[in-house]
């Protein structure tokens, strides 16, 4: 069934609006003084040039993201080609690049194919390891580039149909180590300062110029670290079949990526969050690790301005947040929160279809946050997931009475780690209801 024709008003808009903007940049930059080689701005100057690129940059990411709306529009009206659910499993043969869920690994592997060819006979017991890389939704999630040292925006893969989930905001890491050992920073004292070339004897005042005079030394800074240890766990559960879906590998594909995997992304959310840990195979969630920040929302302020507030406390703390995971009840009072002349704050992300953000981290909902807290931080920065071991699925009929029963155990796990050095690059919020 085709869809509508995209409305063209919004693009015109983006585009009138991005020029407008660059324009405005371009008189600003126009006014700058040239005095003996330099350019001389003042204050005003400066932060007003700034202001309008910065604005020129979000037009800019919206019209990006109104132009991949409108492609993804125009494919799903296409007579010819693959279904949006064909593209979902990577059947699309005519993409440079091709995605493949777990169940269609699953069912491509050697061991489920060499099975399938003794038409499962002889297969009682069907083990298929995948590799991340070749996986698009593999390792539960999305996030398939890494990133080492400075502060980013680490955002999350464009796929507007596919549920986002914590580990989408980290970037990928993995680790081939039972047991990961490392530091916590628990503290920080910066004594960095301006210093002179010379100082009189006693090293404070100024230089004399007598030979008593001595070179200038400068401060010592404190750094408090923890050595902590952060094991690997193992996230797993089960679910039984009958064998006549071995045969049926469309309605298989979708018993292992919605049943299967969404369990253990589902697990994996609510462990990352809530996990108590401390007991050497688990991991400890951020909820609770010491050391993380903590907000409460003030009556007077709007659910995304506390949010916003709360943000503050990491910045204070020289982090740079880059994710929020809250309550899919909660993201919904953010998203139809509205102005005092009553327009929606988020009316263009809606319209557009663009990634989820707001105050321009990405956002991830999830029924594993209560409604009553949020959480956000330098993800990435301040916490590292690994994987240890990718999602598997394991297939066996020797299980209690299963083969009596014509029926198939279906087993799938992943082991990960999370690394928290930074604690305070986190802030817990915890929500409280506007006053009308």
């Amino acid at each position: 069934m085709a869809t509508a024709t995209p409305d063209k008003s919004l693009l015109r808009s983006l585009k009138e609006q991005l020029a407008a903007k660059s324009s405005e940049a371009e008189r600003i930059a126009g006014t700058f003084k040239e005095e003996n080689g330099s350019f001389v701005v003042s204050t005003d100057q400066r932060n007003a040039y700034v202001k309008a690129v910065k604005d020129a940059q979000e037009i800019k990411g919206l019209l990006d993201a109104a132009n991949s709306a409108d492609s993804i529009t125009g494919y799903l009206d296409a007579p010819d080609g693959s279904s949006a659910a064909g593209q979902f499993y990577g059947s699309n043969p005519g993409a440079s690049a091709e995605y493949k869920s777990l169940g269609d690994m699953f069912v491509e592997s050697d061991a489920f194919q060499a099975a399938a060819r003794a038409q499962f006979k002889d297969r009682p017991f069907i083990r298929a390891e995948m590799e991340g890389k070749s996986i698009h939704s593999l390792s539960a999630g999305t996030q398939t580039h890494s990133a080492l040292g400075g502060v980013q925006d680490l955002g999350i893969t464009e796929a507007q149909r596919r549920k986002w989930h914590i580990r989408d905001l980290f970037p990928s890491a993995k680790t081939r180590n039972a047991v990961l050992q490392g530091i916590r920073e628990t503290g920080w004292v910066n004594n960095a300062a301006q210093v002179r070339e010379r100082y009189a004897a006693d090293g404070v005042s100024p230089a004399t110029g007598l030979d008593t005079d001595v070179f200038g030394r400068a401060p010592r800074s404190k750094l408090m670290l923890q050595p902590v240890s952060y094991p690997v766990a193992e996230i797993a559960h089960m679910l039984d079949g009958h064998k006549n879906i071995l045969s049926d590998e469309p309605r298989l594909k979708t018993f292992i990526n919605t049943r299967l995997i969404e369990g253990i992304k589902f697990a994996e959310d609510y462990d990352l969050l809530h996990s108590v840990g401390g007991d050497g195979q688990t991991v400890t969630g951020l909820f609770n690790t010491p050391g993380v920040q903590q907000y409460k929302g003030d009556a007077k302020d709007k659910y995304s301005i506390q949010m916003r507030r709360a943000m503050t406390k990491a910045l204070l703390a020289e982090y740079e947040p880059t994710g929020v995971v809250l309550s899919p009840t909660m993201w919904e009072h953010v998203e139809v929160e509205t102005d005092d002349t009553g327009a929606f704050r988020v009316a263009l992300q809606v319209a557009v279809g663009a990634q989820k953000k707001v105050w321009r981290i990405n956002v991830v909902e999830t029924t594993a946050m209560p409604d009553g807290q949020y959480l956000l931080g330098a993800f990435g920065m301040g916490a590292q997931l690994y994987d240890r071991e990718n999602v598997s699925v394991t297939v066996s009929s020797e299980n209690s009475d299963n083969f009596e029963r014509g029926v198939l155990t279906f087993r799938a796990d992943e082991r990960i780690a999370l690394e928290v050095s930074r604690p305070e690059s986190f802030v817990i919020g915890s929500w409280t209801t506007p006053t009308p």
